[in-house]
């Protein structure tokens, strides 16, 4: 039953009833049965629960060498979005990539922006090694533009760190985006990642201490195993993603058709 529920997850988004619904006309299996084997699956990083749907979490598809075939990341037309609301960060980062790895092969540009009011992400430590190995993704056919909101100490820190040819760093607040909101452009594609205000605020202070990342992770950790709801939100909107791609390329230079550095 467990392959089938991933073969199920990986063709369309699912409920624990829509699948229910499938499996019991293939054999005979009650509700809670379903119930629990999706929840060990979830338990094992081969799927993850977005809000009621079922889908596979993409780091673990890559893993397993692309023998799921495609992704279950959800597929917009133009003008179309999906919310989504999650209750830990471990989830929702997993999710984040889930949806971003696949679009990734699917969109026409090699170009992802990202906007971050302070990139703590990038230090967690449950997902550190996923987070490393999406930075090292980024090469010569593949370029990230990382606008960070703030200048403090970690901040510093975090460009120091991941810097590099393919993945270029700017450090400076834009006024027009919230504080709570962290966001990612890839074509025609934006990702919201909207934290609660009291959590944004708390992280927003530990940055303003001017600490290093070392001295004010424990503090970020904390606040993240208990984030409240955190809302994704994935939408199809080529005007604004074009946009909001104007306003973060403003301090990288176009050299090539294919290649930005910032000035």
């Amino acid at each position: 039953m467990e392959d089938r529920i991933v073969e199920l997850s990986t063709e369309t988004r699912s409920t624990i009833k829509s699948l229910h619904e499938t499996l019991t006309k293939e054999q005979d299996l009650t509700l809670r049965a379903v119930y629990k084997t999706v929840h060990k699956l979830i338990d094992a990083g081969v799927l993850l629960k977005a809000g009621r749907h079922v889908v596979v979490d993409q780091e673990w598809a890559r893993r397993a060498a692309g023998a799921l075939g495609s992704a279950a990341g959800p597929a917009l037309s133009v003008g179309e979005r999906a919310a989504y609301t999650f209750a830990s960060v471990e989830h929702l980062d997993s999710f984040w990539k889930t949806v971003v790895l696949p679009l990734e092969q699917t969109v026409r540009t090699h170009e992802t922006f990202f906007y971050n009011p302070h990139n703590f992400w990038a230090y967690l430590p449950a997902r550190k090694e996923s987070e490393d190995a999406y930075y090292r993704h980024f090469s010569a056919q593949k370029y990230g533009f990382f606008t960070i909101g703030g200048e403090s100490a970690a901040d510093r820190e975090f460009k120091r760190a991941y810097q590099n040819d393919h993945l270029q760093i700017d450090l400076r607040d834009v006024g027009q985006f919230r504080k709570t909101d962290h966001i990612t452009i890839l074509d025609s594609f934006i990702i919201t990642v909207r934290l609660k205000k009291s959590m944004s605020d708390r992280i927003d202070r530990l940055y303003s201490t001017d600490k290093s990342m070392d001295e004010i992770l424990p503090d970020i950790a904390a606040i993240c195993n208990k984030p409240g709801k955190i809302r994704f939100v994935l939408e199809n909107n080529p005007s604004k993603a074009s946009g909001l791609r104007r306003v973060l390329a403003k301090n990288f230079y176009v050299q090539q058709a294919t290649r930005l550095s910032p000035r």
